[in-house]
Parts: structure tokens; C-alpha cells; sequence
């Protein structure tokens, strides 16, 4: 389908059915109760986690977070278990719920033209990350920010997680493992590592470092 022929679509259809999903449920209040008293793992997509031993480590958390692309490769590093996932328009509906198996789908980003998610299970357990919460992330770091950054910022404001821990997250010292060679990220690694280090300063989340 072209780009031309797919616009009616993507504006007309897909991104308001989205904005009326987005704006209907309180994905929030849902997300609390889910974490609530739980210990929470994000698993980043760092080539460094790959080479490490942190599989059975990452599935002994009650909720297991993964982004994007992230596939489990080497489950002696990755773990196996995938809880939550955040949502990639490179990815079909089929092709994340068959790769993933998660209870539940994570809409971080903002544009709602690319939700297309019709299996009523799978929209029933779609939780969507506010937009007042983008755009603050967004003006925090002075460009868009990274799924990782957003999955960590939820939690980190829910605050209702035993504990957060991140894995697979070194900010761009390793190329993310699935991105081909000499891919150019869109999003400020330096500021959003700023960030993240000053939530772990202040004891709110915990990072396992892969070196």
C-alpha cells in the first residue's frame, strides 16, 4: 500500500479510534494496581546485556518489562518471560503477540495513527502512556524520548512498585542489539542517562550494569 493510499487510514480512521482508546480508559489507575506491591524489571536492548548471565535473575521479578523489537535471543542473559511490552509500528499485532506472549501491550508513544491492534483481548490489555507524560518527558530531555525512558518514567511516577530494576540499559555505549550497523538514533541517550541516574541516586529504581 502506498503512502498516498494509506493516509485516509492512518488519519481517518486508525489515529482518532486511538486517541478515543487513549482518552477513554485510565491506563494509569490500571497500571498502578498492576505493579502494586510487585518488583518490576525493564529490560532494555543494549548489545552489552547479551553477553551476560542475568537470565534466571530477570525472571525472578513478578513483572517483567520489554521494548520494541527485543526478542528473547539468549534467555541465559535475556530471561524468558515477557509481562509488558512496549508497543513498535514495526511490529504487526500477530507478529508481537506471537514473539512476546505478554498479558499485557504498552502504547508509549504518541502517535495513534500507528495502534493497530484489533483483537479484542489484545485492546482490552493495551494500556497507553498519558500524553501529558510525554510531552514532560519530552521537555525534560529536549527531544523525544526513548520507550526505555518512558517505561522507566511510568514507574518511577506510579511509585507503587516494590521495586524497579533495569537491565540492558548503558544509553548508547553498545548499539541497541537489533538496530542494523551505523543506525542513527533520534533520541538524547546523554540527558535521558542523566535522568535515570538521578532516579537510581535517589533510590527510586535500581540498574544491573552489564560491565
Amino acid at each position: 500500500m502506498s503512502k498516498l493510499s494509506a493516509w485516509p487510514r492512518r488519519y481517518l480512521w486508525q489515529a482518532p479510534r486511538g486517541w478515543v482508546l487513549k482518552l477513554t480508559r485510565n491506563s494509569d489507575a490500571r497500571m498502578r494496581e498492576v505493579v502494586r506491591g510487585k518488583s518490576v524489571c525493564i529490560v532494555g536492548n543494549a548489545k552489552s546485556l547479551l553477553t551476560t548471565d542475568y537470565g534466571a535473575e530477570i525472571d525472578a521479578h513478578d513483572v517483567i518489562i520489554r521494548l520494541n523489537k527485543g526478542f528473547v535471543t539468549t534467555p541465559a542473559a535475556q530471561g524468558t518471560r515477557t509481562d509488558m511490552v512496549g508497543l513498535t509500528p514495526e511490529l504487526t499485532e500477530a507478529e508481537t503477540a506471537e514473539k512476546f506472549q505478554p498479558r499485557y501491550f504498552l502504547m508509549l508513544i504518541p502517535k495513534m495513527r500507528h495502534y493497530r491492534f484489533y483483537g479484542r483481548d489484545n485492546v482490552r490489555n493495551t494500556l497507553f502512556y498519558r500524553f501529558r507524560d510525554w510531552l514532560d518527558d519530552r521537555n525534560h530531555i529536549g527531544r523525544r524520548p526513548s520507550s526505555g525512558f518512558m517505561a522507566i518514567s511510568w514507574m518511577v511516577r506510579l511509585g507503587t512498585a516494590k521495586s524497579i530494576t533495569l537491565y540492558g540499559f548503558d544509553f548508547g555505549a553498545t548499539p541497541t542489539y537489533y538496530n542494523p550497523e551505523g543506525y542513527k538514533t533520534p533520541h538524547n541517550y546523554d540527558r535521558e542517562r542523566e535522568i535515570v541516574l538521578g532516579w537510581e541516586k535517589e533510590g527510586r529504581i535500581r540498574i544491573v550494569r552489564s560491565a
